[in-house]
Parts: C-alpha cells; structure tokens; sequence
C-alpha cells in the first residue's frame, strides 16, 4: 500500500483542486500560459525544500476520530530529509530522546559532506531518479489537461485565478504515474502575479488500478487538497495538506485519511551548513523550541 500512495500521492498533490460546476467560459490560452509559468516555477520550488526545515503535525483518522497525531521536526540532508519526532498525542518526547535523533540527523550529514562516502553516493544517485520521475510528473500536466479559465478573485491584495484541469482524452501517457492523471480532475488557484500555486483540491474520477487491478485499486471520490504559502521571495512550500482515499488492496478493502500541517519553515543550507546547526544545538542541550 506503502508504494501505491508513494506513486499516487504526488500527483494529486500537483492536481490539487476540485472544479465543480465547470460552466465558466474557456479562456484556455491565457489559462495555460499561467500554469506553464507555475509548473516552471514548482521544479524551482522542489529543488529549494532541501534546504529548509519545517515542523510537520501529522493527523491519520479513521472515521471521524484521530487514530494517530505526532509531531515532527523535518530537517534536510541534501539528499532528502529526516523526521525528527518531537511530540506524540500533545506530549513531547524526552530531551534524551530528542537528542538521540539529533545525533541521528548529526551521523547522516558527516556523510552527506563527503562526496566519496559510498553512502552517500547512493543518496545522491536515489534523490537525482526521484527528482527526475517528478519533474517529468510535473512537465506532464502540461500535456495531460486541458484548462479553463474560471475566474478570478483578489485576496490580501493578490490576484487569484481559478483554473479548471480537465484530462485531456488525447493524451498518451509514458508511464503508469502519468497515466494516473488520466483518471483525476483538478481546480486551483494561482497567485497571478508569483505564478504559484495557492490552493486547490483534486478528485479520483475513474478507477485507478495497480498490476491490472490484481493487486490494488483506488475508487473514484478520494480527494487531496494543499494550501502553499511564500517562505522566501520566489519560494512557495506547502502548509496544508490532506487526502482522503479509499480502495482495495488484494482482497481486502482500505481506507485512509490524513493530514498534514506545516508551519515553521527555516532555510538550513548546505548540508556542511546544517551540520554546524546540529552540533550547536547538542552543545546547548535544549529542546526544541516551544516543545520542552
């Protein structure tokens, strides 16, 4: 199951926004201008959340009650990050614990500033296949939809537009992930002027199979929803995310509902950067902030 929400996860991320009813006019050459500005301005966006931490909350539900609320630091590696545990249903961890993962975090980039380590190599090689399956992901959508122009709002002074994703029926997919843009539709809302995503929700239209069906299937109405916010000029990361999806694994039937919000996010740098940020805060001793 694990796999199968790592390939469709993303792309409902990209997706996010939900367009009902579509019965505004089509503007479709001004609404895809905007988009292709956005999609170049997200491969920036993905390469510059390396360097950051944030604070995550993450809330997993089952009907409406909380099954599962943690609290974590997520800090950057240069190859990805790590989830640094800082409080589990509204309590913190202990300090020893705390500084347990803060070696942790401390063993990890001794090897990311050394390009020889063989370690660390393997990240390197793992992060580029990542980022690559993901930018092809996102240059897709380009291809994938088609886009209407729905109208516009200004918020805080910034202009809105809503734009409508519809699958486009010609297109040819190149692999089983872009294939799955096939079978959602999306609305979102771009800041006009930055070319960046601001909010949006997608929804499952159409089955959406693994292994033919055999394995694992995905039923149409599960939904994904993102809010983004500016954390640097130029820069937009998520704040909000939440997905509800429900489906079958082999014979058994599953449902999963989950958010996540971040806040805090502070630029780190260089991995050599984050390891002299590391080594302070085991010098001093401390928690976390505002989780002692």
């Amino acid at each position: 199951m694990r796999a199968l929400f790592k390939a469709l996860l993303p792309v409902l991320l990209l997706l996010a926004g939900l367009g009902y009813p579509r019965t505004a006019k089509a503007a479709p050459d001004r609404a895809r201008a905007l988009v292709e500005r956005t999609i170049a301005n997200q491969h920036r966006d993905d390469q510059a959340i390396y360097t950051y931490q944030r604070v995550q909350r993450r809330v997993s539900y089952k009907g409406h009650a909380i099954v599962s609320d943690k609290i974590y630091r997520m800090v950057p590696t240069g190859t990805g990050h790590l989830s640094l545990l800082l409080a589990r249903d509204g309590r913190p961890v202990s300090l020893a614990t705390y500084q347990k993962e803060l070696r942790s975090w401390e063993s990890v980039l001794l090897h990311a500033i050394n390009p020889n380590d063989p370690r660390e190599q393997h990240s390197e090689q793992l992060r580029r296949q990542r980022d690559r399956k993901r930018a092809r992901l996102i240059d897709a959508i380009g291809q994938a939809f088609h886009f209407t122009w729905l109208g516009e709002k200004v918020v805080d002074g910034r202009t809105l537009a809503h734009i409508a994703l519809d699958p486009n029926p010609s297109y040819h997919p190149s692999s089983h992930q872009t294939e799955m843009l096939l079978h959602a539709r999306a609305t979102v809302w771009i800041d006009v002027r930055a070319a960046q995503l601001v909010s949006g929700k997608a929804e499952v239209i159409s089955n959406i199979s693994v292994g033919g069906g055999l394995l694992s299937q995905i039923y149409p109405g599960g939904w994904f929803e993102v809010e983004q916010r500016k954390v640097a000029p130029g820069i937009w990361l998520p704040r909000r995310t939440e997905f509800s999806i429900h489906g079958r694994m082999l014979l058994f039937p599953f449902a999963e509902h989950k958010l996540t919000e971040t806040s805090r996010y502070r630029y780190v740098g260089t991995p050599r950067q984050a390891l002299q940020l590391v080594r302070e805060e085991l010098k001093s001793g401390k928690m976390f902030p505002g989780y002692r």
